[in-house]
């Protein structure tokens, strides 16, 4: 399947400045006067110009599953064009390609896309193989926003049954309402329990799709056993635990920068936490 670009036409303007910002005045764009027994007949956009621009014609400006520009593997500039020419792009995937990651950015492949260039007469200007760095669609995460998490707490009852570890539910409730205290600096002193010389490892894990391994003991946490609660019932845990959320993003909102220690996995902006 391919898709077709609207048009642009390439102006006199669009090709001194290009020279001028590229410092590329190879006289083909820069002097006319000197065209003579060249095989120029006007003034010529430069092919990087007209791959920019085809990039412009195709390229989705917000932010979304493409992360950033990867490379060309091929190009061809096929013929000139010249001032007030017009092009499009018809643009075409030609192959997806898995991408190894093992540092802090989510999991993502490379996409390769074959790229035409045409003038208004259906002529074929250049050609490129012009890959792009694509995040995977993932469908493990749901994101939690205030509204979801209200949703997923309200849900719980103080008889539910843990699925996962050995919490009860105001217990989860306590030890959430812990993390959102580290997370928004109320609870900074102690030491980070992930040696060293695997904390990389551990804090990038948090950028991968997968599942947190079941049976994982958290560091303070007593082994095989529940802590001691902190509050008296399952309702004032749970208001305590909208108090610490509420805390975490006032401390963000206020403090949009901070990097604040986790005791697993290191030092954690916004983002990560």
């Amino acid at each position: 399947m391919s898709l077709k670009t609207h048009k642009r036409t390439v102006t006199d303007t669009d090709i001194i400045n290009f020279a001028n910002l590229t410092w590329d005045h190879f006289y083909a764009h820069t002097d006319i006067t000197s065209l003579d027994g060249s095989i120029f007949k006007k003034r010529t956009a430069h092919g990087y110009f007209i791959l920019a621009a085809a990039a412009g014609l195709f390229v989705y400006p917000n932010k979304g599953p493409v992360a950033a520009n990867y490379g060309l593997e091929e190009c061809r500039f096929l013929r000139p064009i010249y001032h007030n020419d017009t092009v499009y792009v018809r643009l075409t995937c030609k192959q997806k390609v898995d991408r190894d990651v093992a540092s802090a950015e989510h999991p993502s492949g490379i996409v390769k896309w074959f790229v035409e260039v045409f003038d208004t007469n259906d002529e074929l200007v250049a050609v490129a193989t012009i890959l792009t760095m694509v995040q995977k669609k993932q469908e493990v995460f749901v994101e939690m926003t205030d509204k979801k998490i209200a949703e997923c707490i309200n849900k719980l009852i103080e008889n539910s049954k843990p699925k996962w570890g050995m919490l009860t539910p105001q217990h989860l409730l306590e030890h959430l309402e812990q993390g959102y205290k580290i997370m928004s600096g109320k609870i900074q002193d102690f030491e980070i329990a992930t040696p060293s010389t695997i904390l990389d490892k551990v804090h990038n894990s948090l950028y991968n799709y997968d599942k947190f391994p079941k049976g994982t003991q958290f560091p303070t946490m007593k082994k095989d056993a529940l802590e001691d609660l902190m509050h008296p019932d399952f309702e004032t845990a749970k208001a305590k635990f909208f108090e610490a959320r509420e805390q975490y993003n006032t401390f963000f909102k206020e403090n949009p920068e901070a990097i604040l220690k986790n005791m697993v996995f290191g030092e954690l902006n916004k983002y990560e936490s």
